[in-house]
Parts: structure tokens; C-alpha cells; sequence
């Protein structure tokens, strides 16, 4: 057996330290400041490109964030410092992940979960067709890296381990499996770390993701660099 160590750009995993910083692909256009930022601004972004209504900037915000939308109004209601585009327009298809992978991970279908910026993405024969902010597992409960395959889809799976806010079995919408009691699924993803473990994503990502899907389907978690063996 041959080791294979795959490290994929750097640039493609980290942002700068520090309050400023450039995002995956490092070009001066995706800049980004860390501030606070009003609905009033937001506003005349899209009073100055129709096609960025309030939406669109508040999903941008929410990709960059690693937090739903939902999560990124409270926060500008209540004035808390975001990660903000200098320029939202050249985020409109912005992602961290590499829109191709290396030769050795071109499988037929592939997904990619990068703990490191807390992304996931899918691939048809190494070419990224998706992909969701996604939410992994907290220190003490990581989600282990390692190459896995889905061992089961349960589109109404309930948790039989944790319960929700009201001590019911914790509802996992659209889940995938991948080894032991860890799923891709759906819920609230509210920061790059907030789960026991499982890989969770917003519910219509977790969606198109297990429609795409199938018992089988390769998955690799990854810290930054890329193992595997032959």
C-alpha cells in the first residue's frame, strides 16, 4: 500500500488572521473587513445592482459567516461584527472549495468536507457541482476525519442520542450516514463548530445534497490535506 498525501492549496482552506483578510482564491476582489453592518446598507447595495437584492447579500453573508441567513439577520439587528465583502458583487459565486479536485479523488461521485473552513462540497467525477457552509462537530466531539462511504439515507431520521429543545429525539431531516452515529444532515448551522459530530447544513442544501447522493457515495472529511491510500 502506497500513502498518498494530497495537500490542496492553502488558500484554499484559510483565511488570514486578524480583523482583514483575502478569501479562498486570494485575489484583491474578494477582499473582505470584519464590522458591523446595517439592513440600511444592505439597501443601497441593492439599489446599486438590482441583481444583489437583500437576499442574495445575506446569503453572501451567510457563505462567508459559516451561518444561515437566519442567523446573519439577528446579528446585523443586534450590531455584532460579520465578516463583509468589500465588494458583494464579486462574491455572487463565491466558494472556498476547489471547483476541481486532484486525479487521484476523480471517482464518479465524490463529497468533500473540509473542517478547516467548514464547507462541504460534491463532486461528479472531481468537478464541484455543490455546495453548502456547513457546520462540524465541537471540540471533545469532532467529527473525525477519515474516508467513508454513505452507509445509509434516512430522509425523516430522528436522533436516537441527543434530544431538541424540548427533549424529543432531536429531528435529522434529509440525513446521510457515514460511519458509526454520524450523519450529514440537516439543522441549524449557527458557526463553523456547533454540532455532536454529525456534518449538519442548511435544510435546502441538505436537500439537494441527499437527492444527489446515493447508498455507496464516497466521503472524505479532510483537516487540510487530502490522504488517501492505493
Amino acid at each position: 500500500m502506497k500513502l498518498i498525501s494530497l495537500f490542496l492549496l492553502i488558500s484554499w482552506f484559510c483565511l488570514p488572521g486578524g480583523r482583514t483578510g483575502f478569501a479562498a482564491s486570494n485575489r484583491p476582489e474578494l477582499s473582505w473587513t470584519e464590522r458591523v453592518i446595517s439592513e440600511v446598507e444592505l439597501l443601497a447595495v441593492e439599489r446599486s445592482n438590482a441583481s444583489l437584492d437583500l437576499n442574495t447579500c445575506r446569503e453572501i453573508l451567510a457563505r462567508l459567516n459559516n451561518k444561515e441567513a437566519f442567523y446573519i439577520r439577528q446579528d446585523i439587528r443586534q450590531g455584532r461584527e460579520l465578516k463583509v465583502p468589500r465588494d458583494f458583487n464579486a462574491y455572487r459565486d463565491w466558494t472556498p472549495m476547489p471547483a476541481r479536485l486532484p486525479e487521484k479523488l476523480c471517482g464518479p461521485k465524490l463529497i468533500l468536507v473540509v473542517k478547516d473552513i467548514a464547507f462541504i462540497g460534491w463532486y461528479e467525477s472531481g468537478v464541484l457541482v455543490g455546495d453548502s457552509q456547513a457546520c462540524t462537530g465541537v471540540s471533545g466531539q469532532d467529527t473525525r476525519a477519515g474516508f467513508y462511504r454513505v452507509e445509509e439515507k434516512d430522509a425523516e431520521h430522528t436522533s436516537s442520542s441527543y434530544p431538541n429543545d424540548f427533549g424529543s429525539p432531536a429531528w435529522m431531516p434529509f440525513s446521510l450516514r457515514i460511519y458509526e452515529a454520524v450523519w450529514i444532515h440537516a439543522g441549524n448551522v449557527f458557526g463553523a463548530h456547533c454540532s455532536h459530530g454529525c456534518v449538519i447544513l442548511p435544510v435546502e442544501k441538505a436537500e439537494a445534497l441527499f437527492r444527489w447522493a446515493e447508498p455507496g457515495t464516497p466521503v472524505l472529511v479532510s483537516e487540510q490535506a487530502l490522504t488517501v491510500e492505493q
